[in-house]
């Protein structure tokens, strides 16, 4: 506030009035040129009235250019507080821009994060709609479900026989090895009888050897 009257002082004491003379400077010349016309008997009164009424003339100028300070000053403050309330509605409209644009963000991040995802579900939806249905799965597994019975009635009837056959092939091998043991016994007794006999036959040979020296002998 004391700037502001130290500018009205100087614009008042330096401003230049209609006749060319500076405010309160032409103000003054007035004054002291109407006190010494004042001061000097030899000059009339019309002239002192014209001096008289040039000073109230200046005055009134003074006083115009007093007045329009005054309005300008008032026009200044005014404006300047205009220009604060415009600075009060400009931060404030900052900072609602300035909170519009992180909600912005904030809108802008979640639809990205949406649209992510839809990118997502729609690939996956790409990838399950080339996938068989679940009608069909279940269909397939239902038949392979039947192959595998049936796979298993057949490898269990196959496990039956062969477990047959095994067991055929046991009795099997059972008899051969009995009937070579038989066999082996059979030609044991027969090579046996065999011995037994050639025995007898080199007996009796050697007795008809016998009976035949002894024969010879009486003989002779």
């Amino acid at each position: 506030m004391a700037d502001d009257d130290a500018v009205i002082r100087r614009r008042l004491l330096t401003r230049t009035s209609t006749v060319g003379q500076l405010g309160f400077k032409k103000c003054t010349e007035t004054i002291l040129t109407l006190v010494d016309i004042l001061l000097d008997e030899s000059v009339d009164a019309v002239t002192c009235k014209q001096e008289l009424d040039a000073l109230f003339w200046e005055m009134a100028q003074l006083e115009f250019e007093a007045n329009k300070t005054e309005i300008w000053t008032y026009t200044c403050d005014r404006e300047l507080e205009e220009y604060e309330t415009l600075n009060a509605e400009i931060d404030t409209s900052i900072r609602k821009v300035t909170k519009d644009i992180e909600e912005l963000k904030k809108s802008v991040f979640v639809e990205k994060r949406i649209r992510a995802y839809k990118e997502e579900y729609e690939s996956i939806a790409r990838v399950v709609n080339e996938l068989p249905s679940r009608r069909e799965v279940t269909a397939e597994i239902e038949h392979e479900k039947k192959r595998l019975e049936e796979a298993t009635t057949e490898i269990e009837a196959v496990d039956k026989q062969l477990d047959l056959r095994t067991k055929q092939f046991a009795l099997l091998m059972n008899t051969i090895q009995n009937l070579q043991a038989t066999m082996s016994e059979d030609r044991a007794e027969e090579e046996k009888d065999d011995d037994e006999q050639q025995e007898d036959e080199e007996m009796e040979e050697d007795v008809e050897s016998k009976d035949d020296v002894m024969q010879g002998e009486e003989g002779a």
